[in-house]
């Protein structure tokens, strides 16, 4: 949580007659009554002016984008964003977030017009401790609505972006959308796919945990109501074209009570935040699987290979796209309960890495399937049953090692394949979890 008596001590630097102002979320939330955790800060000051007025202070002036007036302000346990009052400029139609001509300003109102939504639009003199509202938007805050600082098709015309912090910020918040708002946000929906695919991911990213931001809201279906406001503004027919493919694609009445895309909703509505991103691809593979094969047996693994480069695509940080892929591959484990105990065992095992994870994924499609969680999830009970035998849910976790190898004589070639099959029979024989049966095993195997 943000200090205010930090924040006070470095407006009391600033010159007089010219105040540090708090903007945006900090000054929302404190409206709504909750914990402010961040804080962005303007003033009239130019950043050279920002620099000559904390020169001999303790608090530090780095240059983030001077372009638009931006730097970072550091010290006694601060680190804020500080931007000069300004008016910006964009390329008609561009919605690519960058303005083309930036014009800083002594004037407040000036500088709210160009900022995104009302509710972002508010001040508050740090010193003073005052709420200053120059576009008179402290009731869009007390109505819990979004809508647009200025005309709602200049601002959404300009910055694509603007488009996707709407639905997160009505989703995070809980907040109505103003209905020209999101009338002028649908016409404008395409300038999205004109951001970064970085810029887009952060921000579905954010969209599919919106209902963990602000845990005192209790806004428990907050990131399904953000599915929905997407696909209302055509949005997932554009960044999810293999999501968007599912609609309309019956399934066996016997196992669901929906279509593919209304079963993928429910089944993220029902979904953990962990696992959000594979609920909502697990069954990409289904359309084309139905349309090249006439059933939808192997979409699981054609689902992996979809997911895997869409996640490319939007630059997904390796190892949790890595994850993705694994959940999706693996959703179907055993759908038809034919495994036995021995292979159950070896493959939870051999997935402790993401046994929760698909536990909890299983969770959460037999609820988009039926509308109900399992009675039972053998992934989740059998890997509880690993743990409480003490069983090794990795080759680190085996009674030997490979220095024992090394001592028995075992080549330098055979010991990692050797110890890999030591784990599996570990796993699958209870009896050769202890030092002596695990060094026997190697012994025979090996023939020392």
């Amino acid at each position: 949580m943000v200090d205010h008596k930090k924040l006070t001590k470095l407006a009391s630097f600033f010159p007089e007659g010219k105040p540090l102002y708090a903007v945006g979320g900090y000054v929302r939330d404190r409206l709504l009554g909750m914990e402010c955790h961040d804080v962005d800060v303007c003033a009239e000051l130019t950043v050279d002016e920002v620099k000559q007025a904390l020169k001999h202070t303790d608090f530090v002036v780095s240059d983030k984008n001077l372009r638009v007036g931006t730097v970072v302000i550091s010290g006694r346990g601060l680190s804020i964003e500080y931007t000069t009052f300004r008016t910006d400029s964009y390329p008609d139609g561009s919605g690519t977030h960058t303005p083309s001509e930036v014009t800083f300003t002594d004037d407040i109102k000036v500088d709210a017009l160009r900022r995104d939504f009302g509710a972002n639009a508010i001040y508050l003199d740090i010193v003073k401790d005052e709420i200053v509202d120059p576009l008179g938007r402290v009731d869009d805050v007390k109505n819990r609505i979004i809508k647009t600082a200025d005309d709602p098709d200049r601002v959404f015309s300009a910055d694509g972006h603007r488009i996707l912090r709407m639905v997160r910020f009505a989703c995070e918040l809980g907040f109505e959308i103003d209905k020209d708002t999101f009338a002028s946000a649908k016409k404008y929906a395409s300038q999205v796919k004109d951001l970064t695919v970085e810029r887009i991911y952060q921000e579905l990213d954010r969209i599919f945990v919106a209902d963990t931001r602000h845990p005192e809201l209790n806004l428990t279906d907050a990131h399904h109501r953000g599915l929905k406001l997407l696909d209302e503004l055509g949005l997932m027919e554009e960044l999810l074209p293999a999501v968007n493919a599912l609609k309309g694609l019956e399934q066996n009445p016997k196992y669901h009570l929906y279509d593919a895309y209304e079963h993928t909703l429910e089944a993220f509505k029902a979904s953990k935040p962990n696992v959000r991103w594979a609920t909502l691809l697990h069954d990409i593979g289904k359309r084309p699987c139905q349309d090249k094969y006439g059933n939808t047996y192997v979409h699981a693994s054609v689902g992996a290979d979809m997911a895997k480069d869409i996640l490319a695509y939007y630059k997904m940080p390796k190892q949790k796209a890595k994850r993705v892929y694994d959940l999706v591959f693996n959703h179907m484990v055993n759908i038809n309960r034919n495994m036995s105990k021995a292979k159950l065992d070896w493959f939870v095992a051999e997935h402790a890495g993401i046994a929760s994870d698909l536990a909890d994924l299983i969770d959460a499609d037999t609820y988009g399937a039926m509308g109900a969680y399992p009675e039972e999830n053998f992934v989740r009970e059998t890997l509880n049953q690993l743990i409480e035998e003490n069983a090794p849910l990795s080759v680190k976790d085996l009674p030997v090692t490979g220095r024992d190898l090394i001592d028995m004589g075992v080549e330098d070639r055979d010991r990692g394949m050797m110890l890999y099959e030591l784990w599996r029979e570990c796993i699958m024989n209870p009896a050769l979890r202890t030092r002596e049966k695990a060094l026997q095993y190697v012994a025979k195997r090996s023939g020392k």
